[in-house]
């Protein structure tokens, strides 16, 4: 280090007392030879979780970080092409507290340097830099701040809202050590929508497992190679994402409503986040939602949830009769070994006309719907279940962060699968197949279909070979059949070839 900031830091750093003069002025007495500095003004001597100073700032520093301005920009000291302390505080003008040469309200000073900007996505056009909500009369969720630091509502803390440049928690400068937490500051129902409490529920994304470690501030994350992992920065960027209506393909508590987006496009909450599209490569930018869910759960080579299954499947010993577990592999329509599939990437053309009992009251039913993950994974109180309460699929009082009910026990239906009723139209569910004989006698709709696709047959037909929730359960092929079997006979009409809860289906023919 040299310079400017060497002679800051021989005070800032602590190490040495205020009036600890070697070379004291004639007549100069001293008298603060044991005061050191406290509080916010003592930077210490581990400068890893400060603002980095002393360092060369030319167009070669750009390339680590895509939010840098061009030096050339900057109207802020630069002494010899450098970086120093000088260069945000004044140490002789206090116009801004604490001796800065430019106020911090709506991040002025950071955005000097710094103007985090994608080709989808902009800083100046985000909800951290435009929203006016405020904490509610007597609370404070930025008390790390210095008092005169702190704006009245969202924009003016701006960057301050999650960072600190000095004594921060990570080498990230984010007020809190665990990403998460630093989120909960104001995502906890006081100042925006209560993340926190979906995150509590019984069923959620884990992102209290994995530590800030994993805050990929300059977006250099390889969705292929990373560790496995979840924080909330991995679905949202903090620097672009914007309040928009619900990522919803219709809302079921009103069809008729067109207040949501459009599937698969993602609205303002996962602009400018990575993810990989359904050919495996990786996007620097997603367009639709299924890019960021591929993003974990769609990683060529891998399973559902890297190397296992999710929880849900895990924990219940579910085994399907395809094998595929990555969810990619499951809706890629470029995947030759794929039947059926739901219409997440594309429209399945054999289920058009396949399908009667697909609601005509909603807005899927011509040949290019689509809908989105988030349709059935959401929160129960999320629009996708037809409230009104967070979106998103952070948590769920339903196992695997459903925003309906779903029957996970295959040998004990509780008409429990309002999910599937979302657009099935259980009055209609006997023109192709009689379901009241089977979702009605403890069977329900997961024994035979695999809600994301099949590499089997046709219809999500893809049987839950075994399954162990009350208890162990399996389905097996029976005569000639060694495996379960189901034979397409035209519209409407099949053979099963199987044995399933006791009952042996030898042919047993449809309708």
């Amino acid at each position: 280090m040299s310079s400017s900031s060497d002679l800051c830091l021989s005070c800032h750093d602590g190490t040495i007392a205020l009036g600890d003069l070697v070379n004291p002025g004639t007549g100069v007495t001293n008298d603060l030879s044991t005061t050191f500095l406290t509080g916010r003004a003592l930077i210490g001597s581990d400068l890893s979780n400060d603002h980095p100073v002393a360092i060369v700032y030319d167009p070669n520093l750009l390339v680590t970080d895509p939010d840098l301005l061009s030096p050339d920009v900057v109207d802020l000291p630069l002494t010899n092409g450098e970086l120093h302390c000088s260069s945000c505080h004044d140490p002789h003008k206090d116009t801004y507290p604490p001796f800065l040469r430019k106020p911090t309200l709506n991040g002025e000073l950071c955005i000097t340097c710094h103007i985090p900007t994608g080709a989808t996505w902009d800083w100046t056009t985000s909800s951290h830099a435009t929203s006016v909500a405020t904490p509610p009369l007597g609370t404070d969720p930025w008390p790390e701040r210095k008092a005169a630091w702190v704006g009245q509502n969202v924009s003016e803390n701006a960057c301050m809202n999650c960072h600190t440049p000095h004594n921060a928690a990570t080498p990230v400068r984010l007020i809190k050590d665990q990403e998460e937490q630093t989120c909960y500051l104001c995502h906890n129902g006081t100042v925006a929508q209560d993340i926190l409490a979906e995150e509590l529920k019984f069923s959620h994304h884990p992102v209290e497992v994995t530590p800030s470690l994993d805050h990929d501030s300059v977006r250099a994350e390889n969705p292929l190679t990373m560790q496995f992992h979840v924080e909330c920065e991995d679905c949202h960027n903090p620097h672009g994402s914007y309040s928009s209506p619900p990522m919803i393909s219709f809302n079921p508590a009103n069809p008729a409503d067109t207040n949501h987006t459009t599937a698969p496009f993602v609205n303002g909450s996962m602009v400018g986040v990575t993810g990989i599209d359904n050919g495996g490569a990786v996007k620097p930018e997603v367009d639709y939602e299924y890019e960021v869910c591929f993003k974990c759960h769609g990683v060529p080579g891998n399973s559902a949830c890297d190397n296992q299954r999710c929880s849900t499947a895990t924990g219940y010993s579910m085994t399907r009769q395809d094998g595929v577990y990555n969810l990619r592999d499951k809706v890629d329509p470029g995947n030759p070994a794929l039947v059926s599939y739901h219409p997440i990437t594309a429209n399945d053309p054999f289920n058009n006309g396949e399908v009667p009992s697909l609601r005509a009251d909603i807005p899927l039913d011509t040949t290019s719907s689509l809908i989105y993950c988030s349709d059935c994974h959401n929160s129960n109180v999320s629009p996708a279940a037809g409230g009104v309460g967070t979106a998103g699929s952070h948590g769920s009082t339903y196992e695997g962060i459903l925003a309906m009910p779903y029957d996970f026990d295959p040998q004990t239906a509780t008409s429990a699968n309002s999910l599937c009723y979302k657009c099935h139209n259980a009055a209609s569910l006997e023109v192709s197949f009689i379901h009241s004989k089977h979702v009605g006698s403890n069977t329900t709709c997961i024994n035979c279909h695999d809600p994301h696709g099949s590499a089997k047959f046709p219809h999500l037909l893809n049987f839950l070979t075994f399954a162990n929730v009350t208890g162990p359960m399996e389905i097996t092929g029976t005569g000639a059949f060694t495996e379960p079997t189901w034979i397409d006979n035209g519209q409407y009409s099949g053979t099963c070839h199987l044995v399933c809860h006791g009952k042996t289906h030898d042919a047993w023919s449809y309708p």
